[in-house]
């Protein structure tokens, strides 16, 4: 035996049971057992591996019993044993008479034959004996007895308690039903001990409240005389071992899923398999989230009664199939018996789908009786109902009941040997299988012991007299996690985290509060207006919770009926859970159909849940009454929408520093002035429903126990719509608006280096539009977002191939956020723009560049600092509200105790070296001459007038100096002097006491004791280690004359070499304080990795601008990279004044994400010249784009837009040159696409955005229409398409590109001086083909795409050779060119014809009656002419 199995030795104890036979005391032994044992089989520990009937062992006197003259008995007649062979299930302990011995054989029923005889029975069972033999009987004429299957006695030799070192000993047992109920086999695995104890070391733990609960038990338990199966145990290091009274119980808990079975599936293989069990598809995810975990069904399928009379129960000792455990047995969970804590059904409007009522009764009526353990499961699920509990037992989290089905097929687990669904893993896995959990779709929360056995016996014992005293220790629930309140700490697993969340599904989590608004009211507000803003029809609050970085972000804006800004919102920040109100004040159906609908394309992960108007929330378990009432809700019910009772959670609470020491509403600003600013700009302007959803998510992050971790950073921020021009907000709550825009104003001139003063002056001198001076960003909505595929493409909705993927080169998370906030967020005054290019190009080559290289490789040492700073936040105790201690995560018993500090230490590490690399650049970039501003800034240090904070590595030399990562990690950090002064006081009495100590032996020594010289000598202290009892006893020879306040303590040696051990009552009080020094120096070890990441918390401002400087240097240094590559060019950047025109011109301009056609050609550029002025000319501000189809039309618009862009964003872009006047928006109208949930069609979807363009585009917009009108008729789509045109021209007189294949259009359009016509140019082969047989010839055009834009109209689309490619049968093709030619042919016909006198006013009228929207006159009109 090892060494490591010898020390596991004395913590485990198995046995080899040996009960006796149930035999007659004057049987003699079987012959056939005796020789089975010679060739006794090994039965694997697994449920995969139970041997059945097909197992090729058998006995060739299987069939000989019966003539061997047994006895028989005739069932017909004897209704007793009817009853008897009815009460025999599979796992029942049978003993069947071998007439041939006059013995009876103990074995185990594996198997009932479902064929049934005459009397509609079956009477034929597959028996397992215990020397391995297996056979198929009938029963019916055998002689058997059923053996005694309740519980044995433990006795007090084979009762070994397991124990760890000072550790929480959870009792294993404490859910095991089988020691208490009657009904259950005591068939278990058994293992030797020197065989075993090698392999099981991952569950050495147990409760030492055993005894008591065993007291219980001693009036139901018998001593059994079954013999159970000799087995020979083989274990792999994914088991886990159970003890059940002396029973040592082998099941299984995989940590990976399970491996395939070697062996060839026997028929109950599958109880085991998760086969039975796939996870279903949810295919319909509506507004209403997950609710309580419901009992898996039944893998037959059928449709369970409310009787559950066709699920079999459970078998005990073996692996039960999925939807046949407990829990599918009790009636409170069937789906149309569920009710909330209120007792309300699921149809009631306030149904509480978080709460669940628990009927013990019930339980009890399937179980028998439920332990004290499982009764507080099933009292914390019915706060949880919708959660997934992880329960702590000892080192292991355990999943029951209906959670267990998840777990086993979520994770692959398998269930483990029982009656009720059982799994689980050890705590190290925590991290990985609850990310598994959480990706799928489900909260789980982190159930942990918060008392260890001795404290639970302490609180036994202070249990008064008549009370009932506690049976389990305490638990608490430390976490929940959900999609969207991953914080990333120690325990949770941050592989993949430092890579762009956006596209991860980490996304933030989002709380919406919609109200809608009147109409009517809306429009008579706006009766005078005279402009064409579109009218709101709602408006929204919205709280976004990144929890990662503990960012809180407020907005309040009005929507129209297009809900364009929550599109935009949604796509900017692809939450990864969205909450809204639920109830007839909730969401309504179109905002809850625009969130199904976006889950549905680009939020796939995305889980949409509710808060109810009126919520309850958990009871808090802590023992302390003081901090279950500061962890609890002042109210049973809550109203987590209310704004009044928000403001007041947060005074409670104290999340914020206090304004004043009065009670808010005694103070003049009501105690809010040391608030964020964001959130005092909501409660002093009036942002109700900003407010609201705040509160909602203040209910939610409560509820997941993360609130103090992540408000008490007090990082808020601001969110404004980026049009806030393009709906008319009067209607809306405005008080707020110049507050929260200036905050939001401020926000970004930090994140985009701009200088605001620098800005006004130039805005100054360029005389610009006072309107225009006011915008500081081009606004790209959400449409516009996906149709140019900025962050992801449209096919696979990944970032792929789109513009994101072209210019992120970034190094550091932090850093690519930055840069990603740029891009949805590009520079519009030319000032700004300039100061980030100046900074690109001096970046992109020269000294600088190659001091960028280097500083690159800087920031790609330093991880995530911005989500490291809040961990650090975190560790540093500030997470905790209130009293230090109150979160139950401070009380929780953490086996992995070393792991979890390795990682803190590791977190703390990895942001103290990354902050000491970042110092490095301005030493990096130091000497080197930089003409850019904003660059020269942002690389040197506040002293020399620049972002970097000054003297940062001397701050960081202190925590280097205190804080040794290498120990601390191990374990063994000991604060430094002037960290604690409590520490630093215990410390100086301790040396104090020992200085005593030591005088005190030299005063009685000069005279005292006698003799002196001996006592001198002699004189020792005992016992003066930390841990060691009895301390400081004074050791002196038996014959020195003491004292008689000498105390004998002990004494060792005899005669003239005894040595007594005194005490003395000055010893006595000096132990005293001495025990309590050290007690207060042990806490301050504890602590002193918390007072260090609180001192460096308290200096957050001062990491965060270096992270920030440094995230600017990383984004800056990316936009170089992608300008560096070769054909790329600065743009050039125009003003536009008021009496000037926006003007565009690109040569030999290439889409940035396109290298190549897909042919595999070299990527065709294209010139592009719109707007401006030429003399007194004003060039033309639409061009009017035909072609081919596939010539590269929807190409050439979309490379426009990502050109103009580019350039706002400080980039080089991919052009010989580009002139451009910066824009204020881009609108786009592309593609085909329905909304099905929102009820809207093709071509709907394809007016509301050309309505969002045409209402909200100025002279400084950008507007790409790309075949409007293509899903109507004809007629109505180029009446349509004319009047846009038209509109676009007058009334907007922005820069468009107007793709179309309506030729009537080009005509209409083709003289007048504001419309270009430009066309896609190709190469046409055409040759003679017959096109029927009885028609004359027409001519097979084979096209060429040369991908060039071309002056003029095209005048055919080519739509047939499209056709041709893409696989159109041929008599398709014939027949329609044939029809296209008829009809062009008739068309030529119809317009020789020569017009009457009238037809020219007539088409005067046509072209006014268009622009009136009188289709009707249009259509009367029209067939006139045709006439």
């Amino acid at each position: 035996m090892t060494s490591s199995a010898k020390k596991q030795g004395t913590l485990f104890s198995f046995f080899s049971k040996k009960p006796s036979s149930s035999t007659s005391s004057n049987a003699k032994a079987s012959p056939k057992t005796a020789a089975a044992k010679a060739k006794s089989i090994s039965i694997a520990a697994s449920s995969k591996k139970i041997i059945t009937s097909s197992s090729p062992i058998q006995n060739s006197n299987t069939t000989k019993k019966s003539s061997n003259g047994k006895a028989l008995i005739s069932s017909g007649s004897n209704k007793k044993q009817e009853l008897l062979l009815a009460s025999i299930q599979v796992g029942s302990a049978i003993s069947v008479f071998w007439p041939a011995d006059q013995e009876y054989y103990n074995a185990k029923v594996t198997a009932k034959n479902r064929k049934l005889n005459a009397s509609g029975t079956s009477n034929v069972f597959t028996l397992l004996y215990e020397d391995g033999e297996v056979e198929t009987i009938d029963l019916t004429n055998e002689k058997f007895k059923i053996e005694d299957t309740a519980s044995p006695k433990r006795a007090a030799s084979s009762v070994k308690k397991r124990k760890t070192i000072q550790e929480s000993d959870e009792e294993e047992f404490e859910f095991d039903d089988e020691v208490e109920d009657e009904e259950e086999s005591e068939e278990e695995f058994v293992a030797d001990e020197e065989e075993s104890e090698e392999e099981f070391d991952a569950m050495d733990v147990t409760d030492e409240d055993d005894e008591e609960i065993a007291k219980g038990r001693n009036g139901k338990a018998n001593q059994s005389k079954k013999r159970p199966l000799a087995t020979s145990l083989r274990t792999s290091p994914t088991y886990k071992k159970r003890s059940t009274g002396g029973k040592v119980r082998a099941t299984i808990s995989f940590i990976t899923p399970p491996p395939k079975a070697t062996s060839k599936p026997n028929a109950f293989a599958s109880f085991a398999s998760d086969s039975s069990v796939k996870q279903t598809a949810k295919t319909d995810r509506d507004i209403h989230p997950v609710s309580q975990l419901t009992p898996t069904p039944p893998a037959s399928g059928k449709k369970t009664s409310s009787t559950k009379a066709n699920i079999p129960f459970p078998q005990n000792g073996v692996v039960n199939q999925a939807g046949t455990h407990l829990h599918n047995h009790f009636k409170f969970l069937l789906p149309d018996q569920i009710r909330d804590a209120q007792g309300r059904p699921k149809s009631h409007p306030e149904y509480d789908h978080r709460t669940m009522k628990v009927d013990f009764d019930d339980i009890e009526r399937v179980m028998s009786k439920v332990t004290p353990a499982m009764q507080q499961w099933w009292e914390i699920k019915a706060q949880y109902a919708d959660t997934l509990l992880l329960f702590k037992t000892g080192k292991f989290y355990e999943i029951f009941h209906m959670d267990a089905d998840v777990a086993v097929q979520v994770l692959g687990f398998s269930y483990m040997k029982g009656q009720k669904a059982h799994a689980g893993f050890p705590e190290i896995g925590y991290g990985n299988f609850m990310e598994k959990l959480v990706r799928a779709g489900y909260k789980v929360a982190r159930v942990e012991q918060t008392e260890t056995p001795d404290m639970l016996k302490e609180r036994k014992q202070n249990t008064r007299k008549g009370l009932k005293k506690p049976m389990v220790v305490n638990r608490e629930v430390c976490s929940i996690v959900s999609s969207g309140t991953r914080t990333f700490c120690y325990m949770d697993d941050i592989r993949g985290l430092d890579g762009d969340n956006a596209h991860s599904g980490i996304g933030p989590l989002l709380v919406i509060k919609e109200i809608t608004l009147n109409m009517d009211q809306s429009s008579s507000d706006n009766d005078d207006d005279d402009d064409d803003s579109v009218q709101p029809v709602c408006e929204y609050g919205v709280t976004l919770v990144d929890a990662a970085t503990g960012a809180v972000t407020l907005g309040q804006f009005a929507d129209d009926i297009l809900r364009g800004r929550m599109n935009t919102l949604l796509t900017k920040y692809r939450p990864s859970e969205i909450l809204v109100q639920n109830g007839p004040e909730g969401a309504s159906k179109t905002l809850v159909a625009l969130l199904n609908s976006m889950k549905n394309t680009i939020l796939p992960s995305c889980i949409i849940g509710n808060v109810n108007c009126t919520e309850t929330f958990p009871r808090s378990n802590a023992l302390d009454p003081e901090i279950r009432l500061r962890m609890q809700r002042t109210s049973s019910e809550i109203k987590p929408w209310d704004q009044e009772q928000t403001i007041a959670e947060l005074h409670r609470r104290g999340y914020y520093p206090r304004a004043s020491k009065n009670k808010p509403e005694s103070c003049p600003d009501g105690g809010i002035g040391r608030w964020p600013d964001v959130l005092k700009a909501c409660v002093t302007g009036g942002a109700d429903l900003a407010l609201s959803s705040f509160g909602a998510a203040l209910f939610y992050l409560q509820r997941n126990m993360i609130d103090a971790e992540i408000l008490s950073m007090g990082d808020m921020k601001a969110y404004i719509p980026p049009d806030p021009a393009a709906t008319n907000d009067t209607v809306a709550v405005t008080s707020d608006r110049p507050s929260l825009n200036q905050l939001a104003s401020e926000e970004q001139r930090l994140e985009d280096g701009t200088d605001a003063s620098a800005r006004a002056i130039f805005v100054s001198q360029e005389n610009d539009i006072s309107a225009e001076s006011e915008i500081s960003h081009l606004s790209l909505d959400g449409t516009t977002l996906a149709n140019l595929e900025i962050l992801t493409n449209l096919h696979s909705n990944t970032v792929a191939g789109s513009l994101w993927s072209k210019i992120n080169f970034t190094k550091s998370p932090f850093g690519s956020r930055l840069l990603r906030a740029w891009l949805l967020r590009p520079l519009f005054q030319k000032a700004d723009i300039d100061r980030r290019a100046d900074a690109v190009e001096e970046l992109v080559s020269g000294a600088a560049a190659a001091a960028m290289s280097e500083a690159r490789d800087v920031l790609g040492k330093c991880g995530d600092m911005e989500r490291l700073l809040s961990r650090v936040h975190s560790m540093g105790g500030n997470g905790s509200t209130g009293v230090d201690g109150d979160h139950p995560n401070e009380r929780a018993v953490l086996y992995e105790a070393p792991t979890h500090t390795r990682r803190k230490v590791g977190d703390f590490s990895k942001l103290l070296n990354g902050l000491r690399a970042i110092s490095q650049i301005p030493e990096i970039f130091d000497g080197i001459e930089i003409k850019s501003g904003l660059l020269n800034r942002i690389v040197k240090s506040t002293d020399n007038g620049g972002l970097f904070p000054s003297k940062l590595n001397e701050h960081l030399d202190w925590f280097f100096e205190n804080f040794d990562c290498k120990k601390a990690a191990e374990g063994h950090f000991e604060p430094s002097r002037g960290i604690d002064d409590d520490f630093d006081e215990a410390c100086d009495a301790i040396d104090r006491i020992k200085q005593e100590l030591d005088d005190y032996k030299n005063e009685m020594c000069s005279g005292v004791l006698k003799p002196s010289h001996l006592a001198k000598r002699e004189w020792k202290y005992a016992n003066i280690k930390v841990d060691s009892k009895d301390k400081f006893l004074i050791e002196l020879p038996i014959n020195v004359q003491v004292p008689s306040d000498f105390i004998v303590k002990g004494k060792r040696g005899k005669g003239a070499k005894q040595v007594n051990k005194y005490q003395t009552p000055f010893v006595e009080r000096l132990v005293e304080e001495l025990e309590n020094a050290y007690d207060v120096m042990k806490g301050g070890k504890a602590r002193g990795m918390q007072l260090i990441f609180a001192k460096f918390d308290s200096m957050r401002s001062l990491w965060a601008s270096a992270a920030q400087a440094s995230a600017m240097i990383d984004a800056l240094g990316s936009l170089a990279k992608a300008s560096a590559k070769a054909g790329n060019s600065r743009p050039i950047i125009k003003t536009c004044p008021s009496n000037g025109s926006p003007s565009m011109n690109i040569v030999q301009g290439r889409h940035p994400c396109v290298d190549f056609t897909h042919s595999g050609d070299n990527f065709i550029p294209n010139d592009l010249t719109m707007g401006g002025e030429d003399g007194d000319d004003p060039g033309a501000k639409i061009l009017l784009l035909s072609g081919p189809n596939m010539g590269g039309k929807s190409t050439l618009l979309r490379q426009t837009c990502l050109i103009a862009i580019l350039a706002q964003i400080g980039c080089f872009v991919p052009a010989e040159e580009c002139t451009i006047t910066p824009f204020d928006r881009i609108f786009t109208r592309l593609g085909a696409s329905d909304r099905i949930l929102l009820g809207q069609s093709t071509f709907f979807v394809e007016l509301a955005e050309t309505a969002a363009a045409l209402r909200g585009a100025t002279r400084r917009s950008l507007v790409i229409m790309d075949e409007l009108g293509r899903g109507t008729s004809t007629f109505d789509g180029t009446a349509i398409a004319s009047a846009a045109v038209k509109h676009l021209v007058e009334s907007n007189q922005c820069l468009t590109l107007f793709a179309t294949h309506y030729h009537s259009l080009l005509e209409d359009w083709k003289d007048k001086p504001a419309v270009r016509l430009g066309h896609m140019e190709c190469f046409v082969d055409e040759k003679e083909h017959n096109v029927s047989k009885d028609t004359s010839e027409d001519k097979e055009s084979n096209i060429t795409f040369l991908y060039t834009l071309g002056e003029g109209g095209c005048p055919k689309s080519f739509g047939i050779n499209v056709a041709r490619l893409a696989g159109l049968p041929e008599e398709v093709l014939e027949k329609a060119k044939y029809v296209s030619a008829s009809f062009e042919e008739s068309m030529n016909n119809a317009n020789s014809r020569p017009f009457d006198a009238r037809s020219d006013s007539i088409k005067l009228q046509i072209q006014e009656a268009i622009a009136k929207d009188k289709w009707e006159d249009v259509d009367q009109m029209w067939e006139s002419l045709q006439g």
